[in-house]
């Protein structure tokens, strides 16, 4: 093989033909003292739910809006309650205190339904577009271009202050690191180029003021014999701390090594939620861990989140693409670097490949203000 093309092939990788994708658009805007008193009339102070009205008269206005464009799948959320989306087989929607969590396929699942506590006045309303169909990936440009139709005549109809609205494209894949060694055969070739590439090929331009992330999360469980790999002394403080010790070093090890230093370990039972941000910041907030990076500008550190006390059911990886990692075709690359650290990471844990699952999702994120 030429040496340029062994320099192409490093930015393509290869991934399981069993893959999942999916896609969605979050949409978030202020409920406002203006847009209170634009529906005031739907608003009855007497009532022990003074907010449904109004929160319903949205909902409908955004479900007619998408059905008229063929927007079949959405939720809109006026309850205050965090948002994620993940694919599944199974169709199915977990509420807890914190988040509402939405189970899907793309092919196979349809839905369009309203979480409102009328209750109270929310401080921000959620709408949530689903993309459907079998080739997410291949349409999530016309999917977005989509959206924003849908998304302006919804802004205008109900006289929201456009300045106010954020936009947020979400897009995943999603596999386990070992299907060749279950049996699964067949491949898909993917560069992973930035969406602002994939966008412009359809003619969307984005704005110059953006947040963009990518970055992948790993979920190694914690069964039987990975717990097996210590022998754990209840007896004593934080007993599991060495187990979770004995994981992190061996993938940090590994990592660092494929030159991924961006990131972090979470072994306590928290959700990670990843954003974009100036400041890197972390911190813990009832069963979320949110964890905030500066591509742009890395810290070059994993951080740890561990609690010692508790035996998780697994234990999640959280490698952030750097501003060195994107390249001009794309992330092609650092997924193949990620495939490569955990592949290291699960060899030094005697890892039982054609039995025991090492999920991948892939995120890449896209925000700005409308």
């Amino acid at each position: 093989m030429s040496i340029s093309r062994s320099r192409n092939n490093q930015h393509k990788v290869y991934i399981p033909s069993s893959a999942r994708t999916n896609q969605y658009l979050l949409v978030k805007f202020p409920v406002t003292d203006e847009l209170i008193n634009l529906n005031k009339q739907l608003i009855d102070k007497s009532s022990e739910q003074p907010y449904q009205k109004f929160y319903q008269h949205l909902a409908d206005s955004f479900f007619g809006i998408n059905n008229k464009l063929d927007i079949e799948s959405g939720q809109f959320i006026a309850n205050e309650k965090f948002s994620r989306i993940r694919y599944s087989p199974e169709k199915l929607t977990v509420q807890t205190d914190q988040e509402i969590l939405f189970l899907y396929s793309p092919r196979n699942h349809y839905s369009q339904n309203t979480y409102i506590n009328g209750k109270k006045r929310v401080r921000i309303i959620t709408l949530v577009f689903l993309a459907n169909g079998d080739n997410v990936r291949q349409t999530s440009a016309e999917f977005h271009k989509n959206v924003l139709a849908a998304l302006h005549e919804f802004i205008e109809i109900n006289h929201i202050n456009k300045s106010m609205v954020r936009v947020s494209d979400h897009q995943h894949l999603t596999y386990d690191l070992f299907s060749k060694d279950k049996g699964v055969t067949g491949t898909q070739t993917h560069k992973l180029r930035t969406l602002k590439n994939r966008y412009a090929a359809d003619d969307i331009s984005l704005p110059d003021k953006r947040d963009v992330l990518t970055y992948v999360v790993a979920d190694l469980p914690i069964n039987r014999r990975i717990k097996e790999l210590l022998s754990v002394d209840k007896s004593k403080a934080k007993p599991y701390q060495p187990l979770y010790d004995l994981i992190s070093h061996a993938f940090i090890e590994s990592a660092n090594k494929q030159h991924l230093f961006e990131g972090a370990i979470l072994a306590n039972g928290l959700t990670p939620i990843v954003r974009s941000r100036l400041e890197e910041d972390h911190k813990a907030a009832g069963e979320l861990q949110k964890l905030s990076f500066n591509p742009f500008e890395p810290n070059n550190n994993f951080t740890l989140h561990f609690d010692g006390d508790c035996l998780v059911d697994s234990v999640q990886f959280v490698i952030i693409a750097t501003k060195d990692h994107k390249t001009s075709q794309g992330y092609g690359k650092f997924l193949n670097l990620v495939e490569q650290a955990l592949r290291a990471t699960a060899k030094k844990l005697n890892y039982v490949t054609a039995k025991e699952e090492l999920v991948i999702r892939l995120h890449q994120h896209l925000g700005y203000d409308l």
